[in-house]
């Protein structure tokens, strides 16, 4: 082991029983170099490593550069329950060469197996998921030197990918849509995969040595995407908004110091709304707001789903749409217009000019291979300020104010047209499908 013990420990496991690729020492040792000081840090071919206490002490695992089978079918188990249980697992190149005949780990690829490969030249990567923070030190347009792998199928239906090849920009391709790079929530662990990274000329380059070295960070904080940037690769619309270090309430309004941390909108009024670049479906979503005296705001799932932010303190019997309320659909041509809103289970709103906190685990909506709805989103649990507000809020439709179509994502939106309010402390992440085990949900709680 190498740093100090409060580190995250990240597992380096390189063993191969097929092909061996002659960049594994090398890639080892550029990980050494990164993480002296960033990781603790252990590299092995050893796969008795794979036991319940040494995993205990490990935060990521890297699959580098393995191939064939590697794990016996007890080794397999356990690494299975410690990803479930909040593991995460970063795959590097020939990692999807890897354990064919374990369905478990077909789902860390999506069933994204390799198939074949061209030979080593240069290719576009088009990033995709812009605001991936594995990604989102590159450009657009990463044009870049390897060996393009051709997998089994395109795991796009099953992962989210985060960056594809232009097969236009090379020969041997043959996929069409050709994700290269992805990411699948598992329990409470997350898993991520880069078909980067064949060459010893890969592992001296500074933008995929970024790469592979923030996804070793981001599996290791359990795959939480920090939003309280105001930055163009965050938010694909944020005019009216501004960066703060800290916001205090002053009556009817806001005031902030000049800083980071606090994204805020300080106007009379309608300064619009912040909308995220990437979409979201099933995810849990973390945030702290501050509310002014009479103030109104809202947190949108999808962009179409509210949880109403207002200035509830004290109120004896708080409705849809007060603070923690989920806000009532709308039709005009109904009496009265506003209908299925839902009040919160208590009112748990702290004074105007105080710091309030929501964790709310959603799931979208289901759509069929024919684009027909076969399950409604759901506020599967909100709590505000600690307290229970919501549990298996089903939501037959967009909330007032929701804006597009229901689809299977859609962006993080804040309501920012009706006067001041301030976020911080935001961060998102994706999350699996529930099942009757709860294998892959959230834990209930963990205010």
């Amino acid at each position: 082991m190498l740093a100090g013990p409060d580190l995250p420990g990240v597992l380096i496991f390189s063993r191969t029983s097929g092909f061996r690729h002659g960049s594994i020492e090398t890639a080892a040792q550029a990980l050494r170099d990164i993480g002296a000081d960033r990781w603790r840090l252990m590299t092995t071919e050893d796969p008795s490593i794979f036991t319940a206490e040494a995993l205990a002490e490990t935060d990521v695992v890297v699959f580098l550069n393995t191939t064939g089978d590697v794990l016996d079918a007890n080794q397999q188990a356990v690494m299975a329950a410690w990803l479930r249980g909040g593991g995460g697992w970063v795959g590097v190149h020939a990692a999807a060469d890897t354990e064919y005949d374990w369905p478990f780990y077909g789902k860390l690829l999506g069933g994204g197996w390799f198939k074949s490969h061209p030979s080593i030249q240069s290719a576009d990567v088009r990033v995709e998921d812009i605001s991936h923070p594995t990604l989102s030190h590159l450009p657009p347009i990463w044009n870049r030197v390897d060996e393009w792998y051709n997998f089994m199928k395109s795991p796009r239906s099953d992962v989210h990918v985060l960056a594809s090849l232009d097969e236009s920009s090379y020969s041997g391709g043959g996929m069409g849509d050709h994700p290269i790079a992805w990411t699948v929530p598992v329990g409470e662990g997350v898993a991520f995969y880069t078909g980067l990274g064949h060459t010893n000329e890969s592992w001296k380059e500074p933008a995929f040595l970024a790469h592979v070295a923030h996804a070793i960070d981001w599996t290791a904080g359990d795959g939480w995407i920090e939003m309280g940037s105001l930055d163009r690769r965050t938010w694909a619309h944020r005019a009216g908004w501004r960066a703060a270090g800290s916001a205090v309430g002053a009556g009817r309004g806001l005031d902030a110091e000049d800083g980071d941390g606090v994204l805020i909108n300080t106007a009379g009024g309608h300064a619009g709304d912040l909308v995220s670049h990437a979409t979201f479906g099933d995810c849990e979503v973390e945030i702290e707001f501050m509310v002014p005296e009479g103030g109104n705001s809202g947190v949108y799932l999808q962009g179409r789903y509210e949880v109403q932010i207002l200035d509830s303190f004290g109120k004896a019997k708080p409705g849809s749409g007060d603070c923690g309320g989920t806000y009532e659909r709308w039709d005009e041509s109904r009496s009265p217009s506003g209908f299925e809103g839902v009040p919160p289970q208590a009112n748990a709103s702290r004074p105007a000019g105080v710091w309030q906190r929501y964790r709310i685990i959603f799931r979208a909506p289901r759509f069929g291979e024919n684009g027909v709805k076969e399950a409604n989103a759901r506020f599967e649990r909100v709590t505000h300020n600690g307290i229970v507000i919501h549990e298996d809020v089903e939501l037959r439709g967009p909330t007032r104010g929701g804006q597009g179509v229901e689809a299977a994502e859609g962006p993080l939106r804040l309501q920012g047209d009706h006067g001041p309010i301030a976020y911080r402390n935001l961060r998102v992440r994706r999350i699996g499908p529930a099942d009757s085990h709860g294998a892959d949900t959230p834990r209930a709680d963990h205010e």
